[in-house]
């Protein structure tokens, strides 16, 4: 294990250009071994050759059978002390090997003008290359560089750089949410920010929704953000890939990560304006606590959907909501069940989750990607033994999602009555100019979060002031 977890480290920080940060790429896996991964048209890889040391290998399969060509590395030296070195391949020469797959992959291009052959299906590898070269060295007691196992039996990993859909793609660069295309059914033309008006419209629909109806139309809006459902063909030929699933763990799903993210921290604020806006008595403040517990639960149980089920964790994590000392006691004592549940049940599972060992029992609606996206953005991680495991089990956790992408449970995406409204109420659009208003919303990130904090912080203290002794309500 502390093996696979240095040579997984290592990979990530490879460049793009750099062939073993591809899982296409197999090492020095031999000819038959090759020929027992391909099985449809278009599968491909690319290996060691162990007759010419230095050259490689694309193996792929097209008509029915097996074909293999040889990627000649040639040296050109066209002045004294200069060399370079170039990969030529049926006639054309490349800088590097994923040069060479991306213009025949990307492009579509033939292998061979003679075969008509074309690759588009990278079969990727389990484990890092030299993890299994030593294990199987270890099992034949031939050289590592000479030993593979393409039989290896548990997929403990493929590479968050593997092509997974190599294809032509569109890095994008603007977010999906635009505020100047957005036109609400609830917002007033210029709002301001935290409307009381909307936010009692809020309350209301809120109050008339049982927690299932809520889940419910909050998934089908995360399945449209994170593009599970809905996804049109020409998206997904921008993308590369069929899913937004598979699109967060490549390099050029940055903007969608970014997307995620802010989509879930708004979220959670949304969760915590809820309960820190409920100016009523203690009571009534419990009943607001004890049904976004409900909510929880029914994003987990009924729902499926991890992404948003940690959303409102975070807000009942948060140390606004934390702090109401009073407001939890009066959760415990009249909405005892919930109490429990919350604390014996969700709270652990939430610890499961960030561990990476909370995703058992099959597909889901929507995943716990949020570990995934924090570390893909570069906001978390920590060079220590639990944090090596913990990005060992992120990883583990997005190559499972996305192996799964095309077979969520769609059943759970739609709402048999959808109401207009409650949907825009979960519209990250609507959060925007909710909370920020028309201007505010289009300011820094974090410029917006820290105000907003702030305004939690002030409503949190006002609800229940520190020197406050009075009894409860």
């Amino acid at each position: 294990m502390d093996s696979l977890k240095k040579e997984l480290e290592e990979e990530l920080k490879l460049s793009t250009d750099d062939l073993r940060s591809h899982a296409w790429y197999h090492g020095p896996i031999g000819r038959e071994g090759a020929e027992a991964l391909l099985e449809r048209d278009g599968d491909f890889l690319v290996r060691d050759t162990a007759s010419s040391p230095g050259d490689y290998v694309l193996s792929c399969y097209w008509k029915d059978e097996p074909m293999h060509f040889k990627i000649i590395k040639v040296v050109l030296r066209p002045k004294k002390g200069y060399s370079r070195e170039l990969f030529q391949f049926e006639g054309d020469r490349f800088d590097n090997i994923p040069a060479l797959v991306r213009f025949h992959v990307g492009g579509r291009h033939p292998v061979s003008q003679a075969s008509g052959a074309i690759v588009y299906h990278p079969i990727t590898r389990s484990l890092p290359i030299r993890v299994i070269s030593e294990r199987q060295a270890e099992r034949t007691g031939k050289d590592p560089q000479t030993a593979w196992d393409c039989h290896s039996g548990t997929h403990y990993r493929t590479s968050l750089r593997s092509s997974m859909l190599l294809t032509c793609y569109q890095v994008e660069t603007v977010s999906c949410f635009r505020l100047d295309q957005f036109e609400s059914l609830l917002l007033p033309e210029n709002n301001r920010p935290l409307d009381p008006t909307v936010l009692t419209v809020l309350k209301e629909l809120f109050t008339r929704s049982n927690a299932m109806t809520t889940a419910l139309h909050i998934l089908s809006v995360d399945c449209q953000v994170a593009r599970i459902v809905g996804v049109t063909e020409d998206q997904k030929r921008m993308m590369g890939v069929g899913s937004g699933l598979e699109l967060v763990t490549l390099s050029h799903g940055q903007q969608l990560r970014q997307d995620l993210l802010e989509r879930h921290h708004l979220l959670a604020l949304g969760v915590a304006i809820d309960i820190l806006g409920c100016t009523g008595t203690v009571g009534q403040r419990a009943t607001v606590l004890h049904k976004v517990i409900l909510l929880a639960q029914a994003l987990r149980d009924h729902a499926h959907n991890l992404y948003a089920f940690s959303a409102v964790m975070k807000a009942l994590e948060m140390p606004q909501v934390v702090r109401l000392e009073r407001t939890w006691r009066a959760l415990r004592r009249n909405h005892t069940e919930s109490a429990v549940m919350f604390e014996k049940t969700l709270k652990p599972f939430m610890i499961a989750l960030n561990d990476g060992d909370g995703e058992e029992g099959g597909p889901l609606a929507v995943p716990y990607l949020v570990p995934l996206l924090r570390l893909m953005e570069g906001e978390e991680g920590e060079h220590t033994e639990r944090g090596c495991q913990l990005l060992y089990n992120t990883l583990q956790a997005a190559r499972n999602a996305a192996l799964h992408a095309h077979s969520t449970r769609s059943t759970h995406t739609a709402c048999s009555q959808p109401i207009p409204e409650l949907l825009e109420g979960f519209r990250t659009e609507f959060a925007l100019r909710l909370f920020w208003g028309q201007t505010g919303a289009a300011a820094d990130k974090e410029k917006r979060y820290d105000k907003f904090d702030k305004i939690l912080t002030v409503l949190s203290n006002k609800l229940e002031p520190t020197e406050e002794f009075s009894p409860e309500l």
